[in-house]
């Protein structure tokens, strides 16, 4: 088995390594063969069952004779799903495996051949010789208990996208309807406007209903927050709506369909947040994340499933790498550019580490005045602060897996004062 330290970032690989390339497929993926002095082998297609696995393992061996190579090393990208059987397969059988970044692959493909032109053999030469210059990602492999977490993440965020994909449907139907009604109501998917879609949606239905039953379940289902005069300007606007009066049968049945639904996906995501926070039970570093004032199950289980495990890195660099929250800077000459994140890491993750800190930014929170001194003292936008503050959430979270300890707020201040007691 290679040591892994044998092959670095920006390292080119030794002569005893031989490198292939692996372009990953929906049916069948295609592989190449190579060393630091060698050209390249023919193409070899390999599909999804354990013999072509086995032969490809097979072909590799052949290839390392062939090279005069003691190690192997298999560099793949990690677009969508399709290699995680194959790749799997090759890690539990002891393989070294590289990932290249899809937009290094795709800068690289014209070089190789002066050609923009995609074919199966010529992608895995182009991620074969990123691997062989040292242009690679950390791989993340989730194993066990936090492979099962990051499925049922991903689960829940796709309830969460078609859940706002229905509530945007709703808004359509309304807007075409009863187009006035967002200006009282102005969340379609709160809980006073999804009763009065399933008992009075159309300017009709509402006119029929009345006022004095209009007011009363307004403020009912909106604790107070809808009041009278709002039940009556939505009721004046029923009057003299512009939205259409044909096709309303067609518009009901829709809404009716989508209610039914929406209330489907309402229970799935209980379901799975329910899940989530009992895996996060049996992973010891959730407990540390929790301890930070506004970080969820939900944002403990995403960070956690998308990296892998905080406590797998050695350097907090790494782990904002991973998250795509590292920094770059375009300059040229004695021109200094801005400085940007590379978005080149894990994309969830990322999202929810920005809107985690987007609450930070909100008084009592813990990075509040972390937050603060970033915009009045040293002028930064709000935006590039929120980012500044997403970075330093994650740096804190790396800390307190790394030490297994609980988050304390304000401790420096905690502790002088206690010394000076």
């Amino acid at each position: 088995m290679l040591n892994k330290n044998l092959i670095k970032q920006g390292k080119y690989v030794n002569r005893e390594i031989l490198v292939v390339g692996v372009d990953i497929g929906k049916y069948t993926h295609a592989a190449v063969g190579t060393s630091l002095e060698g050209g390249f082998t023919k193409s070899f297609s390999i599909r999804n069952n354990r013999r072509s696995y086995e032969n490809f393992e097979r072909i590799m061996e052949d290839w390392k004779e062939r090279f005069n190579c003691r190690y192997i090393v298999i560099g793949f990208e990690s677009t969508g799903h399709y290699w995680k059987p194959l790749v799997y397969y090759l890690k539990d059988r002891g393989y070294i495996l590289s990932e290249v970044s899809p937009s290094s692959t795709k800068k690289s493909k014209e070089m190789m051949d002066n050609s923009p032109l995609k074919s199966d053999p010529k992608d895995a030469r182009v991620i074969a010789d990123l691997v062989k210059q040292g242009k690679i990602l950390t791989p993340i492999f989730p194993e066990g208990k936090i492979l099962s977490l990051r499925e049922i993440v991903h689960t829940r965020e796709n309830f969460i996208k078609e859940w706002t994909s229905i509530l945007n449907r709703l808004e359509k139907i309304m807007d075409v309807a009863f187009p006035e009604r967002k200006e009282i109501i102005k969340k379609v998917g709160n809980k006073t406007s999804l009763f009065l879609l399933k008992e009075a949606p159309f300017p009709a239905d509402i006119l029929k209903k009345g006022l004095r039953w209009l007011s009363k379940y307004m403020w009912k289902k909106s604790r107070g927050r809808y009041n009278e005069l709002n039940a009556k300007r939505l009721y004046n606007s029923a009057k003299e709506t512009v939205g259409l009066k044909q096709g309303m049968e067609g518009f009901l049945y829709e809404l009716n369909a989508l209610l039914v639904r929406l209330k489907e996906i309402n229970k799935k995501i209980e379901e799975v947040e329910s899940i989530i926070e009992s895996y996060l039970e049996d992973i010891e570093e959730a407990r540390y994340l929790l301890s930070i004032k506004g970080v969820g199950p939900n944002i403990a289980a995403a960070v956690i499933s998308e990296s892998g495990g905080l406590s797998k890195y050695r350097r907090t660099e790494s782990v904002i790498k991973i998250a795509g929250l590292n920094l770059y800077e375009r300059s040229s000459g004695k021109r200094r550019g801005e400085k940007h994140i590379t978005k080149r890491g894990r994309k969830l993750m990322r999202q929810k580490l920005y809107f985690t800190a987007l609450q930070q930014t909100h008084p009592g929170m813990p990075l509040y005045s972390y937050y603060r001194r970033l915009v009045e003292e040293n002028g930064l936008e709000e935006t590039k602060a929120i980012i500044a503050t997403a970075r330093k959430l994650l740096r804190i979270m790396f800390a307190l897996v790394r030490d297994k300890s609980e988050y304390k707020w304000n401790y420096k201040e905690r502790k002088s004062q206690k010394e000076a007691a």
